[in-house]
């Protein structure tokens, strides 16, 4: 009889340890669907995908399909989640009023808030008051960090880009750096490598014409050019005077770091790409090649007749989704959290007295006219 009892009880207890466990943590979204200014003449009247996207109340619908593909995925595994969905929009006394739902805040475990800056602040104001981590997957601002140890920060700042360089250039042979600029004085970015390669004791040139920087180039060594520049006519310049100038640039003796908007530009001639060895900096990468992204695209497509594209933001809908949800599931501690993002790279450092940033850039090259993680 006393055994089984004590059967009983152990298996009761263990019945009740399972349900704790799976006890369901809550999500809330704050998304500016702008629905109170719903335009629908201007949905009718949109005649491209790129119109349709600068209807506000459609900005952040691929985010939400990407995030409704992800919670889907507990669904199909009976993994129990609570998710609470706000529109927001800049009327600062409609988000005070959800954030001072007491009933609703009590139970969060997690805010998720593709946000412009001031709503961001506010909520992550309550979202201290209550102890509840906050993401913010856009902003580059360091500000929404200070002081409030709860907010989670996804685009790196711009001073992760000379570090990441700075790590593949240890894999190189002899090298230099040269530093191109317009303005020294006035360029942020410049300053922000200045200031890294300075402490880490990092020799580069900086020059701030195009003659400056073919008198620098050499023939036998590695020439690391970083172009913060972002004149688009310069970028044709700078192009075919490397090219034509008579030195021997090529790409086994070039590697050539632009803005983005020179990958992007449809007026940047793709001839430069191989022979200039382009590299540059971006938030998100997504390989469209794996089985991942594929499967992902192919979910995407049956249930939203759409396909998923970075400017739409769905791949980063999903992996903002899906690592949160895990991270809070695993109290927090990054190294348990599996997931393999589609879009991001993850790796948070915490801030002094702060919250959390992504330090992971993405960085990239073009090979053969396909977009590639750069390797050294």
């Amino acid at each position: 009889m006393r055994r089984k009892i004590f059967v009983a009880g152990v298996f009761f207890f263990c019945l009740f340890a399972q349900m704790f466990a799976q006890q369901a943590k809550t999500v809330l979204f704050l998304m500016p669907f702008y629905t109170s200014s719903y335009d629908e003449s201007a949905l009718f009247n949109a005649k491209t995908g790129k119109e349709l996207s600068n209807i506000p109340s459609f900005q952040m619908m691929g985010f939400w399909g990407g995030a409704q593909l992800a919670l889907q995925e507990y669904e199909d595994q009976n993994i129990p989640l609570e998710v609470v969905v706000r529109d927001i929009t800049n009327d600062e006394a409609k988000l005070r009023r959800i954030l001072e739902d007491r009933d609703l805040m009590s139970r969060v475990d997690l805010i998720i808030a593709p946000l412009f800056s001031k709503p961001f602040q506010l909520a992550a104001q309550y979202a201290k008051e209550y102890q509840i981590p906050i993401v913010n997957p856009f902003t580059s601002r360091d500000d929404i960090l200070e002081g409030n140890e709860y907010v989670y920060k996804l685009t790196p700042s711009h001073e992760a880009n000379p570090a990441t360089l700075a790590f593949m250039t240890d894999n190189m042979p002899s090298h230099q750096i040269i530093l191109y600029c317009d303005s020294i004085k006035k360029n942020a970015e410049y300053h922000v490598y200045r200031s890294y390669f300075d402490a880490n004791k990092i020799p580069y040139h900086t020059v701030s014409s195009i003659q400056g920087v073919l008198n620098l180039m050499r023939s036998d060594m590695h020439n690391v050019l970083v172009v913060l520049h972002q004149g688009e006519a310069v970028s044709l310049t700078l192009s075919q005077r490397l090219l034509y100038s008579g030195k021997k640039v090529d790409p086994d003796h070039l590697l050539m770091v632009v803005p983005e908007t020179w990958i992007t530009s449809n007026t940047y001639d793709v001839e430069y790409y191989d022979k200039l060895n382009l590299h540059f900096f971006s938030d998100y990468y997504v390989d469209f090649e794996s089985e991942q992204v594929q499967l992902f695209t192919y979910k995407y497509t049956q249930r939203f007749n759409t396909l998923p594209t970075l400017k739409s933001f769905a791949f980063q809908g999903y992996d903002v989704t899906r690592y949160f949800i895990e991270l809070i599931r695993h109290d927090l501690d990054q190294d348990e959290v599996k997931v393999t993002p589609l879009s991001y790279y993850f790796s948070f450092d915490k801030h002094p007295n702060g919250g959390y940033e992504n330090v992971n850039v993405q960085f990239l090259q073009v090979l053969d006219n396909t977009i590639l993680p750069a390797t050294y």
